[in-house]
């Protein structure tokens, strides 16, 4: 699955992309609007809304000279669109609980990270996810947590899922890889812990870091 389309988990077709951008859209938009919106051809985009609006999912309403499309939310589908079109938001929602669900020891924090998390995963693209241990957890236990996180994500999306596990002290000392988690505090989506806490641990990993280069 490509968490940032997911209406590809279905269908390769142009309707999805369509579907998904207005859906998304807050205000109706021309054929010219879609077609940059999904970054298609004008001819297939207009093919594609032709069939929407003739399958009653699109509506389109004259404008001047032009035709406006809109999703209609009154449609029989319009839920399970709708379900589609927020997969990504759902998903994220649904690692929170599992790791609240799954983990012994809570993880300080942790976020999807990687192309999940900027968009531009593609159909063979893993899902990241770090994971930072508390200082008092049981290794061995988190690390079979950890795995059992990763089975349960990768049957909700098809994806290979690939935890990165740093402890809570190797953050904010010397030893962990600042390039990496410096991209999961800019890029990262939380789903677990406090953000702005673990970049104040990354800074002072950073700092002793520098401190021990120096010496």
């Amino acid at each position: 699955m490509q968490v940032q389309s997911p209406f590809l988990g279905i269908t390769r077709s142009l309707d999805g992309a369509v579907l998904d951008s207005l859906v998304r859209a807050h205000a109706p938009m021309s054929i010219a609007e879609i077609a940059r919106s999904t970054e298609s051809s004008y001819a297939g985009v207009r093919s594609c809304v032709l069939r929407l609006t003739a399958q009653g999912t699109v509506i389109g309403s004259p404008a001047g000279k032009l035709t406006l499309f809109s999703f209609n939310g009154e449609h029989i589908l319009a839920p399970a669109i709708r379900e589609i079109v927020n997969a990504k938001s759902r998903l994220w929602a649904r690692i929170s609980t599992i790791i609240t669900e799954t983990f012994a020891d809570t993880p300080v924090y942790a976020a999807v990270f990687g192309s999940a998390a900027t968009g531009t995963m593609r159909d063979d693209s893993d899902i990241d996810i770090y994971l930072e241990r508390p200082k008092r957890a049981d290794h061995d236990r988190f690390e079979v947590d950890a795995a059992s996180l990763a089975w349960q994500v990768s049957r909700l999306t098809g994806n290979e899922v690939r935890p990165l596990v740093y402890g809570e002290e190797e953050v904010s000392g010397a030893m962990a890889d600042q390039r990496v988690l410096a991209d999961i505090a800019r890029d990262g989506v939380g789903v677990a812990g406090d953000a702005a806490a673990f970049r104040s641990r990354l800074r002072r990993g950073a700092r002793a870091k520098s401190a021990h280069a120096a010496h």
